[in-house]
C-alpha cells in the first residue's frame, strides 16, 4: 500500500494532523508578529556621589547617571529591617555602577550572531559594587569581595528578620 492509498483510507487522521499543523503555524505567526512586552520600568534609588544623598531614578537607567548635583549618581540598593515606610529602618546595602566601557557595551550590543555575548567579559569586569561607606573602593560585582559585600546585607538585621528590599513610593 502506498502513501496515497493510506491517506485515502485514513482521511480522518490526515485531516486531524493537517488541522493541528495549521493551528501550530498560526500560533507561531501570531507570536512572531505580536510585539514583545517591554521590561517593566520602576522607580529605584540612586546616590549622589557629591554629597551621599539618595534620589529617585528609573530602573532602566544604567549608572552612573547625572545626579541632581551634576556629579555622578550610582545605583543604591536600599533595604529595611522591617517596614520600608519607616525611614529610620532603611539603610543602603551597596552601590552599583558600570565602567564607561561596560555601559557602552550594554547600551550598544555587538552586531552579529553572537550579539551581546562578544561584550560579556567587558560587561562582567565593568559591573562594579561598593559599600556606601567605602570611600570609593569598588569591586567587580562577581568577585569574592563583591559577593561578600552584597551578602553582608542580610546580617544587618537582628534576629531572624531578613533585610527587605525597598523601592521609592512603595512601603
Amino acid at each position: 500500500m502506498n502513501l496515497r492509498e493510506w491517506m485515502n483510507q485514513n482521511s480522518a487522521v490526515v485531516t486531524i494532523v493537517a488541522v493541528v499543523l495549521l493551528l501550530v503555524s498560526l500560533g507561531v505567526i501570531i507570536m512572531t508578529l505580536t510585539p514583545q512586552r517591554a521590561a517593566r520600568v520602576v522607580d529605584v534609588y540612586f546616590m549622589d556621589t557629591a554629597d551621599g544623598s539618595l534620589f529617585v531614578g528609573k530602573s532602566d537607567e544604567l549608572p552612573p547617571i547625572v545626579a541632581p548635583s551634576g556629579k555622578d549618581g550610582v545605583r543604591a540598593f536600599v533595604f529595611a529591617c522591617g517596614d520600608c515606610g519607616d525611614e529610620s529602618a532603611r539603610f543602603t546595602g551597596w552601590l552599583e555602577t558600570y565602567t564607561p566601557e561596560a555601559k557602552k557595551a550594554i547600551e550598544t550590543p555587538a552586531e552579529g550572531p553572537e550579539g551581546g555575548m562578544d561584550n560579556y567579559e567587558i560587561v562582567e569586569t565593568g559591573h562594579l559594587v561598593a559599600s556606601p561607606t567605602s570611600n570609593g573602593q569598588w569591586f567587580m560585582a562577581n568577585s569574592e569581595n563583591g559577593m561578600k559585600l552584597m551578602d553582608t546585607v542580610q546580617a544587618k538585621c537582628s534576629g531572624d528578620v531578613p533585610a527587605k528590599p525597598c523601592f521609592p513610593g512603595r512601603d
